[in-house]
């Protein structure tokens, strides 16, 4: 007897650096990245209903606009079923926030609808419906430390990085990503990253020379739009974090703790302020 539901998790993402080199002629812009998989995550249930519609629950971004439901109608039409999908979303991860959010849920439903209807896609194939709904679902399909470049979708696995606390910080105003990328576009400043850079802090294990190689091109260009993104890097800085930095086109912050217990006092000491604010950790799903 096959499963009808399965519940999942949708972890969030961070950019540890993220270079942007400019603008392809199909308006994309070419990229490079550095991205990490974190631990806060939104709870996707998926469930298989006796009806042929998709339903998307998600509080306000409930419906056919939510990545998630968009992830489902594409899986249902590659392998021509009417069946009706129910998708739950519990969110924890905050939207206009550079964290993939909406990436991290249709990636989940990606995976989840291939389990609960036994695999008819293989993992290539799931890879190529991600391509076609956005440039970070093709990341949150396996998350972990992955260097990448084009869009986006052109990964290539890194040394994950060493178990490393963070202090997610996150301002009431979101930014819009096209706003921050026409900024950038405005100020035309990249710094291209260096893979063996990277590649070599990550095998040292040494969070410091980790923290040494942040580095974000869109950061300039946001903090103009939100000049608080600047006040809160710098503030989670002074607190004794490694380093910090603005992560996609923002407007959340993320700061490297040295403890598990450092990342909870500075966490905490936002909240009381009034900032929404998480301590979390890296993972390797």
């Amino acid at each position: 007897m096959k499963a009808d539901d399965l519940v999942t998790f949708a972890y969030a993402k961070i950019n540890l650096g993220l270079s942007v080199k400019g603008k392809r002629p199909d308006g994309y812009h070419e990229l490079q990245t550095v991205m990490q998989t974190i631990e806060l995550h939104d709870t996707v249930k998926i469930s298989r209903v006796g009806n042929d519609e998709i339903e998307c629950l998600c509080g306000g971004l409930s419906g056919p606009r939510n990545l998630a439901y968009q992830a489902a109608r594409l899986f249902r039409e590659g392998i021509n079923s009417h069946q009706g999908i129910r998708l739950e979303i519990e969110k924890k991860i905050p939207i206009q926030a550079g964290l993939a959010g909406g990436s991290a849920d249709a990636a989940a439903t990606l995976r989840g609808l291939n389990q609960l209807y036994n695999q008819p896609y293989s993992q290539e194939e799931i890879l190529q419906l991600a391509n076609q709904l956005g440039s970070d679902i093709a990341f949150c399909l396996n998350g972990g430390t992955q260097w990448a470049e084009g869009r986006g979708e052109k990964l290539l696995p890194l040394t994950d990085v060493p178990e490393m606390f963070l202090i997610i910080v996150k301002p009431q105003q979101g930014i819009n990503t096209g706003e921050s990328y026409r900024k950038f576009d405005q100020l035309g400043k990249s710094h291209p990253l260096s893979f063996h850079a990277w590649d070599e802090a990550l095998q040292s294990g040494s969070v410091e020379k980790i923290a040494s190689l942040l580095s974000n091109d869109l950061e300039a260009g946001s903090q103009i739009i939100l000049p608080l993104i600047e006040r809160l890097k710098e503030g989670l800085k002074e607190n004794g974090c490694y380093g910090a930095l603005m992560s996609g086109s923002g407007s959340a912050v993320f700061g490297i703790a040295h403890s598990a217990e450092h990342a909870q006092e500075i966490a905490h000491s936002l909240q009381k302020r009034g900032y929404l604010s998480w301590a979390t950790k890296t993972i390797t799903p």
